[in-house]
């Protein structure tokens, strides 16, 4: 490694530079000498030789940092790559231990902050760009693809730790009313080509892509449908949505997608009925009765006969008549929602476990751990690039950066 990296540092310092324009003057800007420059590379620390330019007008340049891509930093590309792909999966301090264990290149956790957070700054800069590019008044460029057979989108909603002042003024779930964190909107798009040996849906192997941020429902709904124009959403034989009950993710939906599947997930569903079903009784053989009779309403997808049946425990249960009519109001408004049965006639996934899992995994995991506490700005630079590299698109996205 050290051979190699007297060699590598060598032959950067002997690459030939293009004589420099002065970009007021326009005339050529004068050699004032070499400067040397400490770099850190894969190969470890070194040190290059570039020529330093200056003009007349006070205008000065160094090519060959824009040429190595290291301007205003001593990381090479290929260190701030590395950097920001374990930043990504873990915590500054144990990545920058991770670096050092594995490459022997030491990089402070101060210093793998800014790596990462700057790289999830530039992926979120391209992904702002392909927004404002879906809305223009050119509308949206599908790839030339095959359409996609089956293409879902979920989305919801997860809490991360923050700094006092991003909720200063904001109300939350504490005792004395304020917040502690703020919400990320998570979504991922996969798709769905066949069925597997049991004839169920079955997920397309490498197809889910992540994407979120601490942002309005609004901001976060242009995303959204950006992310589903890359992946080819427009020519998509069929569109699912699936997610809880909140109103905020089928406004989205209609907006965004009208004709799109909506489905409420199953899962999400049942914990209605049975937090309902233990407010009803304490009997333990009486909740399992209960608990398997409306189950299997719900499953057929026959929310008429569900919300007749909660209806008749009105009278016995005075004290519980709110909430029974909050979750027959609930069940009503997404009737059209959970038709199971036909659902999964139609080879229909019916859960939102994906995007679940989402929210642990590419949040929870790396945003969510002790002692955290995030700003906003921080918080969205790790979601990009974590994002970024848990669907596979890390260099595709650093590709784009380059040519943005």
């Amino acid at each position: 490694m050290r051979g190699g990296n007297a060699i590598f540092t060598q032959f950067l310092s002997g690459m030939k530079e293009t004589a420099q324009i002065c970009p007021d003057c326009g005339v050529a800007m004068k050699n004032l000498g070499a400067r040397g420059k400490n770099i850190v590379s894969l190969l470890g620390e070194g040190t290059i030789s570039r020529n330093y330019y200056g003009c007349k007008c006070g205008n000065h340049s160094l090519p060959k940092d824009g040429l190595l891509d290291i301007e205003n930093t001593s990381f090479t590309p290929g260190v701030r790559r590395v950097v920001s792909q374990l930043a990504a999966c873990d915590s500054f301090e144990r990545s920058s231990a991770t670096m050092e264990d594995i490459c022997g290149i030491y990089v402070s956790s101060k210093d793998t902050e800014r790596i990462a957070e700057a790289a999830g700054a530039a992926i979120e800069a391209v992904k702002a760009k392909q927004v404002e590019q879906v809305f223009s008044l050119g509308g949206p460029q599908q790839p030339p693809h095959p359409p996609v057979p089956t293409m879902y989108i979920e989305y919801d909603g997860t809490g991360v730790p923050v700094m006092k002042r991003e909720v200063y003024g904001r109300k939350g779930k504490q005792e004395e009313g304020t917040a502690k964190t703020r919400e990320v909107k998570l979504g991922c798009i996969f798709t769905q080509t066949g069925l597997n040996d049991k004839g169920e849906p079955e997920r397309d192997s490498g197809s889910t892509t992540y994407f979120g941020a601490i942002e309005t429902s609004e901001i976060f709904g242009r995303r959204l449908y950006m992310e589903a124009v890359n992946r080819r959403g427009l020519t998509a034989k069929r569109i699912v949505v699936i997610g809880d009950g909140a109103k905020w993710i089928w406004a989205l939906a209609e907006e965004h997608f009208p004709g799109a599947v909506q489905i409420v997930d199953l899962y999400h569903a049942r914990e209605h009925l049975w937090e309902l079903v233990k407010a009803l009784s304490a009997d333990a053989v009486t909740q399992a009765e209960v608990k398997k009779e409306w189950f299997e309403i719900l499953d057929d997808g026959n929310i008429d006969r569900l919300t007749a049946a909660l209806g008749r425990h009105i009278a016995d249960n005075q004290d519980k008549q709110e909430e029974i009519e909050r979750e027959i109001n609930y069940f009503k408004e997404n009737a059209e929602r959970m038709k199971y049965k036909y659902f999964k006639e139609q080879k229909l996934f019916v859960g939102s476990g994906v995007i679940e899992a989402g929210c642990k995994n590419v949040i929870g995991k790396r945003l969510k751990q002790s002692g955290m506490h995030w700003s906003v700005r921080g918080a969205n630079a790790i979601i990009a690039l974590r994002c970024a590299v848990l669907s596979g698109r890390y260099k595709i996205q650093k590709t784009l950066i380059k040519t943005a």
